[in-house]
């Protein structure tokens, strides 16, 4: 399999083997066990220090080609904003949110950037599914120069994959998780899918795992079956995105996270080296295992609110995101739109919003956001660490994290 490596346990120092690497474990919290790093209260900390937690592999950056990120004329951490019904600073909203980190940007210009519990400007932060959002943006550059074919079925560069449940379903459709996989993906049912995920690639080693279960990403992909009833509907499936990260893989020869490195990050001008999580196969998880810094996830919502460029340079086609930005809303839509006159919709792993402003997001559980907001000229990037992963829907949760954003661009936004 490609980008496969072996797994090494038991070791405290900070090296790295064929290019993952374990970290220092030292401050972590007190008793802390796998099992326990996705939640509250240790979330806090192991989000901000993952691989001192999981393996991972290094994304770099070039530090010859860092964009720059100037602050705006404006700009200030010191400000309260009218959030829902009160008139709250931002430290009350970001101490009852979770909030690790915020950083706004409008114009090009940083207006807001402001960092709480173990994050720093120079740290990484777990990104969740907003993974998925720079996967997606990977597919659309080496579609649009022929490496794939969106078209063509995921059994065409993965013959892996042929019986299973994802093997008929075309590129485009795992993009847009209309695809016929049996996955289900219920953050509080241990025996959904996505969370036997979590046991097979050593995410967790909760009692529920089977040590009869499949091992490792390749494993478990290929066993899961096929439910007709998805097919040509959406149904959110974090492992739709694994297979595409297995099929871009394949389809090159290179891991996946050197693709990235390649084909976004290095072009992009991250100014730090991102990681992406890896399994003991040596499969890595596309749907939710990049690291990066706020500040690099902010030049990554820039990327796209640039329609693609940077440097003057176009990094992913501007045709791909247009595609992404006037999406037509889903009919059959799951979800509550965020107004009721907006017409949301999923496309190429973004969360399309659905407003007149063309606004797209890339979200992750545990309140991981970024939001791209064209009209407005604006991205905001935020990281969190809810103790569970949809949030409690009180102090933190989608629904305080879209009215959040809501009055951010009331607050700084440049349109009428």
């Amino acid at each position: 399999m490609i980008g496969k490596a072996k797994f090494v346990s038991g070791i405290l120092a900070c090296f790295c083997i064929s290019g993952w690497c374990l970290a220092d474990q030292s401050g972590r919290p007190a008793g802390m066990k796998l099992a326990e790093f996705q939640f509250g209260p240790h979330n806090r900390w192991s989000f901000s220090h993952i691989r001192e937690v999981l393996p991972t592999v290094n994304i770099p950056h070039d530090g010859s080609r860092v964009l720059p990120l100037e602050r705006g004329a404006g700009a200030t951490n010191d400000f309260s904003i009218d959030f829902q019904g009160r008139t709250l600073h931002l430290d009350e909203i970001a101490k009852n949110q979770f909030i690790d980190g915020v950083l706004i940007i409008r114009d090009g210009k940083v207006l807001v950037e402001k960092y709480y519990g173990h994050l720093a400007p120079e740290r990484p932060h777990l990104m969740m599914s907003v993974t998925k959002s720079v996967v997606g943006a990977l597919a659309g550059k080496l579609a649009a120069e022929g490496v794939i074919d969106l078209a063509k079925p995921v059994s065409f560069y993965v013959p892996e994959l042929a019986g299973g449940g994802w093997g008929p379903d075309s590129l485009q459709t795992l993009l847009d998780m209309r695809d016929g996989a049996d996955y289900t993906e219920d953050y509080e049912d241990m025996s959904s899918t996505v969370r036997l995920q979590d046991c097979a690639v050593g995410w967790t080693d909760a009692d529920y795992c089977s040590d009869a279960g499949p091992r490792g990403g390749y494993e478990f992909f290929a066993s899961v079956g096929r439910n007709e009833e998805n097919l040509g509907k959406f149904v959110y499936k974090s492992g739709s995105t694994d297979v595409m990260g297995w099929v871009l893989e394949a389809a090159t020869g290179d891991p996946l996270a050197e693709l990235i490195s390649r084909h976004i990050w290095q072009p992009m001008g991250a100014e730090f080296d991102a990681s992406i999580t890896v399994d003991s196969s040596g499969f890595v998880l596309a749907d939710g295992g990049m690291n990066s810094t706020l500040r690099d996830l902010a030049r990554f919502g820039l990327l796209v609110l640039n329609d693609g460029r940077a440097f003057g340079e176009q990094i992913v086609p501007a045709g791909f995101i247009k595609d992404i930005q006037t999406h037509p809303g889903d009919p059959n839509w799951p979800y509550d739109a965020e107004q009721e006159d907006w017409k949301p919709y999923y496309r190429s792993f973004w969360w399309g919003r659905g407003n007149p402003g063309g606004d797209i997001k890339g979200l992750g559980v545990h309140g991981q956001y970024l939001h791209v907001a064209p009209k407005d000229g604006m991205v905001i990037a935020i990281y969190s660490s809810w103790p569970r992963a949809d949030g409690d829907g009180e102090s933190d949760g989608w629904g305080r994290i879209y009215a959040l954003s809501a009055a951010l661009i009331d607050a700084f936004g440049q349109s009428d």
